[in-house]
């Protein structure tokens, strides 16, 4: 069958809530494969993953379910996946790390995770390296460009190109992290499944105290300096954290309001630069690249926590995840994934370009208000601290690990996948799809499993 075939084959499947089969050998095995990112991996997504299987782990999924970690991942694992009865996908937008993980989701289609909606990246990164996956990756997006109608998804620009929809599309099923999520997703026409679960709480209440002492060595030298309330910006260091607004808002307040940027250094952002026009050199410091027990101890040092997207990208912020967890009130654009979190437990700015006079306002009001300022951290902290007692993501894995796996191994799914394949071979198209073309007998084989 050619790709074109099979990709509609794939679509008629869908559309009767079942997926073309898989290889039998897959079915005998019992494993599934977890291929993401693993610490050292200079990516979030692998303390995210080690979080996720820790979580796994506490709730016994790990002991009943043998599963093996595939890091790192290569083209030689393109057909050693296939040995797997399920494979779970960690997918972002860096191809460095995500280029054989997309392969490996092509290949052996399962539960994939998106980090991100816009995989732009990754997508290029895989033309780049002549991969074809990257040109039907590019292509489809493209074809969905017009339904992306939201406004506040269309001031995003790497959301108005649905760069996901090819490897989303050839899942059994998706996992995001926000309600956003899946209504962006679902309302340019993705029919696969789609779980929320929850980001995993990567630090805990346990990690942030004890990088107390450090924050207050790292919190004195700013104090020397005279800095009485202390901002952080945590997080990559890239035009995406509208930084220059920050420092924008910073030079109109007190002298005594300093400004901490630290995260990951991004090639192609200079905003020492920023800094130095403005002359804040003393109230403005950035460091790069810090270690993990500096980077929680700064946010534990921090008054205020400023955590803006623009633009958005359709990703949760588990630098703000941190913030939370820290007890630090933050200061978040008030667009995308940021709006699904329960009210009470960050401070909004308008979407899109921010502003820097909002900015300066919001920072001036919770430096002039302690209390409001506890209020809010010790409620974050408090979400942050029931989230991860429930094992809500560990749960939430495990419901859509088990839901896809049920798909996978569906005896109906080679039957389906036949029927599909027959009738894209004879001409049905989606229009006749729709007008109910052969989906009698779709309709047929589903009634009798469920009878079965």
């Amino acid at each position: 069958m050619n790709p074109k075939l099979r990709r509609f084959a794939g679509r008629m499947a869908r559309r009767v809530g079942l997926r073309p089969s898989l290889p039998e050998r897959r079915r005998r095995n019992g494993r599934l494969a977890f291929a993401g990112p693993m610490p050292p991996a200079a990516t979030g997504i692998a303390s995210y993953d080690r979080a996720v299987l820790a979580g796994l782990r506490r709730i016994g999924f790990l002991e009943r379910h043998r599963t093996d970690v595939l890091w790192p991942v290569g083209g030689k694992d393109l057909r050693s996946i296939l040995a797997y009865e399920l494979g779970i996908y960690q997918l972002g937008n860096n191809a460095e790390f995500h280029r054989y993980l997309y392969g490996l989701a092509m290949a052996s289609p399962g539960l994939i995770v998106l980090h991100d909606l816009a995989l732009d990246g990754l997508v290029r990164g895989l033309e780049m390296a002549n991969d074809p996956h990257g040109l039907d990756a590019a292509r489809e997006a493209a074809a969905l460009r017009h339904r992306v109608t939201d406004p506040d998804v269309v001031m995003h620009e790497p959301l108005r190109v649905v760069w996901c929809a090819a490897v989303a599309r050839a899942a059994r099923w998706i996992i995001v992290h926000s309600a956003f999520c899946k209504r962006y997703l679902e309302s340019v026409g993705v029919r696969t499944p789609i779980f929320v679960v929850p980001h995993p709480v990567v630090e805990d209440e346990a990690s942030m105290r004890r990088a107390e002492p450090r924050a207050r060595e790292l919190r004195a030298t700013l104090e020397a300096r005279g800095a009485r309330t202390v901002v952080v910006a945590p997080g990559d260091i890239n035009e995406a954290k509208c930084l220059p607004a920050l420092i924008e808002a910073i030079a109109t307040l007190p002298t005594d309001v300093h400004a901490v940027l630290v995260g990951r250094r991004i090639p192609g952002t200079d905003i020492g630069a920023a800094i130095a026009d403005r002359g804040l050199g003393d109230r403005v410091t950035v460091h790069h690249d810090v270690s993990d027990d500096d980077f929680r101890a700064w946010l534990v040092a921090a008054d205020i926590a400023v955590d803006l997207r623009f633009p958005h990208r359709g990703e949760v912020s588990g630098s703000l995840a941190m913030a939370m967890v820290a007890g630090v009130p933050t200061i978040v654009s008030g667009t995308g994934t940021y709006l699904d979190i329960p009210e009470g437990l960050v401070v909004l700015v308008a979407p899109g370009p921010a502003d820097p006079g909002e900015l300066a306002s919001r920072i001036g009001e919770l430096r002039d208000e302690p209390e409001r300022r506890a209020r809010i951290g010790e409620a974050a902290r408090a979400h942050m601290t029931d989230l991860r007692d429930s094992d809500a993501t560990a749960r939430g894995y495990e419901d859509a690990i088990l839901a896809t796996r049920e798909v996978v191994l569906d005896p109906t799914s080679a039957v389906m996948a036949r029927w599909a394949a027959s009738l894209a071979a004879v001409g049905v198209d989606e229009s006749l799809a729709e007008a109910g073309y052969g989906v009698s007998y779709a309709r047929a084989v589903e009634s009798f499993k469920r009878s079965s």
